[in-house]
C-alpha cells in the first residue's frame, strides 16, 4: 500500500490544502463528468474526475419512503466530495432497486455497481464504502460479510437496529476490513456496544464521536475526517484525531464550523436577502447561504418566528434547533452542521411547497406581532 502511505503523508498536515494566500480551501474540481444509468432496476450516478487515481468512494443511502421516486443523488459540489474529486477520487452511488427497508438487495446493488465500474473504467485500487443511517448498517454488514472488493468502510449514524422484514442477515461484530463509525453524541449506544464485543478481533473497529446531538448530523469536515481515518486504518495507523481518554478505539472527530464572512445582502428595512445553495432532492430541505450571525444581525432569536418571502409567498418559519421544534407540516429553520441555515417543513417538502430551486433568492425579516416577537406554531 505504498501509494496509500504517500497519499496519507500528503494529507496528514491538514484536512484541506492551503491556497496561495495561506487560507485553507478545498481544491477546485474541473471537468468532473457525471455518468448515469441503471442496473437491475437500480439507478446509479458516477462522478469521474479528469484523472482518476484509482480510489473509489461507494455511497449507500439511508431508508427512503417506499413511494418516493428512485434517485441516485450525488452532489459533487459538496465540500467533502469536491475535495476528494480534486484529489482524483471517483464517487459513485445507487438508488437501490426499490425504496423502504432494503438491506440484502441494496448490498447486491452496491456490488453490481462496483462490478460495472471495474468493467468500464478498470479495477479500483482502493474502495471505501460510506453509508448513512440504514446505509451505515448496510456498509457495516458489507465490512463483515461482503468485503471482497472493498478495503474500508465508514458508517455514519449507523442504524444498527435496522432489520429488513423477512431478512436473514445479522451482525457478526467481526469486520474483515477497517470499519469506522462516525456518530453523534446522542446516538453512541449502538456503536459503543459494537466496539465492546467480548472477544478479540483481527480488525478492530473505530468510533469517531461528533459532540453534537442529532441523527447523521455531521458536517463535511467531519465526513472527510472519517474518510481520512479509515485510510489511516488501512495503512495500520490510528486516526489523526484526539483520542477519548480511557476508551480504546474511540476518537473525537468534532469540527465546529467557524463563522465565515456574511454572504447575504442586507436590506434597508432590517431584513436580508439570501440565496438557495442546495436542495435535498429526496426530502426537499433547503439550504441558504445565511449564517446564525446574519439572523442575529436581523434581531431574529432562536425560539422566535421570522418571515420568509419567496415566489410571491410569505411563510412563517420558526427559528428552532432541529426538526422537532415544530409540529408535523410546520416550517422550521436551524443551523446545519456546516453552520448554514437549513429551512424545512417537518415531514413535508419545503422546496416543492415554496417553488424553490438552487440559485433562487429569498427575503428574511424579523416577525413582529401585536405583542412583539411571537413563537411559531
Amino acid at each position: 500500500m505504498r501509494r496509500l502511505a504517500l497519499l496519507l503523508l500528503t494529507l496528514a498536515a491538514a484536512v484541506f490544502p492551503a491556497s496561495a494566500g495561506g487560507a485553507p480551501r478545498p481544491p477546485a474540481v474541473a471537468a468532473v463528468r457525471l455518468d448515469t444509468g441503471e442496473i437491475e432496476g437500480a439507478k446509479y450516478t458516477i462522478a469521474r474526475p479528469p484523472g482518476w487515481n484509482g480510489y473509489l468512494l461507494l455511497y449507500a443511502h439511508g431508508q427512503r419512503d417506499e413511494h418516493a421516486p428512485l434517485l441516485a443523488d450525488l452532489n459533487p459540489g459538496q465540500l467533502a466530495y469536491r475535495t476528494l474529486l480534486g484529489e482524483g477520487w471517483m464517487l459513485a452511488t445507487t438508488s437501490y432497486r426499490r425504496n423502504g427497508m432494503i438491506v440484502r438487495d441494496a448490498i447486491t446493488d452496491l456490488e453490481n455497481l462496483w462490478v460495472h465500474i471495474a468493467k468500464t473504467y478498470g479495477d479500483p485500487q482502493v474502495t471505501i464504502l460510506v453509508g448513512a443511517s440504514m446505509g451505515g448498517a448496510i456498509v457495516t454488514l458489507m465490512a463483515e460479510q461482503f468485503a471482497d472488493h472493498c478495503q474500508g468502510a465508514v458508517a455514519v449514524g449507523a442504524a444498527l437496529q435496522a432489520h429488513e422484514p423477512g431478512g436473514t442477515l445479522a451482525f457478526s461484530l467481526e469486520p474483515k476490513i477497517p470499519l469506522v463509525f462516525l456518530t453523534n453524541q446522542s446516538e453512541l449506544d449502538g456503536p459503543r456496544r459494537y466496539l465492546a464485543a467480548p472477544f478479540d478481533r483481527p480488525v478492530a473497529p473505530v468510533l469517531l464521536e461528533v459532540r453534537r446531538d442529532g441523527h447523521v448530523n455531521v458536517n463535511q469536515r467531519e465526513l472527510l475526517a472519517a474518510v481520512r481515518a479509515v485510510l489511516a486504518r488501512i495503512d495500520g495507523q490510528p486516526p489523526a484525531l484526539p483520542p477519548v481518554e480511557g476508551a480504546p478505539g474511540w476518537f473525537d472527530a468534532t469540527q465546529t464550523p467557524a463563522p465565515g464572512p456574511s454572504q447575504v445582502r442586507l436590506l434597508n428595512d432590517g431584513g436580508f436577502e439570501a440565496r438557495v445553495t442546495e436542495i435535498n432532492p429526496v426530502y426537499g430541505n433547503v439550504t441558504l447561504n445565511a449564517q446564525p450571525l446574519d439572523l442575529a444581525q436581523a434581531s431574529i432569536a432562536t425560539g422566535t418566528a421570522f418571515e420568509l418571502a419567496a415566489n410571491g409567498q410569505t411563510l412563517r418559519v420558526r427559528y428552532g434547533r432541529d426538526f422537532t421544534s415544530v409540529p408535523r407540516g410546520g416550517w422550521v429553520a436551524f443551523p446545519d452542521a456546516d453552520g448554514f441555515l437549513l429551512v424545512a417543513r417537518r415531514e413535508a417538502d419545503a422546496a416543492a411547497t415554496a417553488g424553490l430551486h438552487e440559485g433562487d433568492t429569498v427575503v428574511i425579516h424579523r416577525l413582529i406581532g401585536d405583542a412583539g416577537d411571537t413563537p411559531a406554531p
